[in-house]
């Protein structure tokens, strides 16, 4: 099986949620998404309704934690405090334990013939996702940042390639934050190939910087999500696709439908700088 279709089925057995196109194809007892893309207007919801188990939310509610740790601006330099070390810790810890991150765990070490230690794990997620560094006139960049959260560069938002995240945004009275809040664009809308896991959108983000506790309002033009994936599920993804081997595929198929998984690198190649689902079709990066 290949090892995308494999973190994405092992992601269903952990928190993952399934995409789904109506509520009545949907397995409360699992958790779902779904996704309407029938039509499009400002104050649309994509993801018109999310169900996720109890059993499913520990997951949601570690990450969430972290969501307001970082400053909005890509040029500010982080204030890195103790508790939100601890918050990463706990999510890491969590992440580590579930069935998508062993998934890609086991193929890496399959591939190099090694065996992580505990340590040397846990050293190599955080270096890959929450090691800070510095890329031109970005300040104290990580892929997490960039992948769950986004970040302003000017009036641009890049990044922010969580479905969670987003629907958070579009679902204010869920947030525990009430503050950003998103309204669609309907120059690029849809791209799902017939199927709800992956959707490329473009909208304005009202974004809430913690830091200088102010709104700024920032737009995307192109935004793919993998719809329904865990925070454990899309970190164990861009982990394998971050691998440097000759048996990583380019392309995750999921259903027999295939998502071009685009990758680069911190200047340095030691960290993730962004990571997101792509159409095979599509000649412009989305970032």
């Amino acid at each position: 099986m290949d090892i995308y279709q494999a973190i994405w089925e092992a992601d269903r057995n952990g928190s993952g949620l399934q995409p789904v196109l109506a509520p009545d194809s949907g397995d409360s007892a699992e958790g779902y998404v779904v996704v309407d893309l029938g039509a499009c207007s400002p104050e649309h919801h994509v993801f018109k309704e999310v169900v996720i188990p109890d059993r499913k939310k520990h997951s949601y509610k570690l990450v969430e934690k972290l969501f307001d740790n970082y400053t909005l601006n890509h040029y500010s330099r982080e204030k890195n405090t103790s508790a939100e070390t601890k918050e990463v810790k706990e999510f890491l810890n969590m992440a580590i334990d579930s069935p998508p991150v062993e998934t890609a765990k086991k193929f890496i070490e399959e591939k190099t013939k090694k065996r992580f230690t505990e340590v040397q794990w846990y050293t190599h997620l955080h270096n890959l996702w929450f090691r800070q560094y510095d890329e031109e006139t970005g300040k104290d960049l990580s892929g997490f940042e960039h992948v769950f959260i986004g970040e302003q560069r000017n009036r641009r938002l890049e990044g922010h390639h969580f479905w969670y995240k987003y629907w958070l945004e579009d679902a204010a009275p869920l947030n525990r934050h009430h503050q950003d809040h998103v309204e669609l664009k309907c120059d690029y809308f849809g791209e799902q190939k017939g199927a709800p896991y992956v959707v490329t959108l473009g909208y304005r983000l009202y974004a809430f910087d913690y830091q200088k506790n102010h709104f700024f309002k920032i737009s995307k033009n192109h935004c793919a999500f993998l719809v329904g994936i865990s925070a454990e599920g899309l970190l164990a993804l861009g982990t394998v696709r971050a691998f440097q081997h000759k048996d990583v595929p380019e392309n995750l198929i999921i259903n027999q439908i295939p998502f071009r998984l685009e990758l680069y690198r911190s200047p340095d190649g030691k960290s993730i700088r962004t990571f997101y689902p792509l159409d095979p079709e599509r000649q412009n990066p989305i970032n």
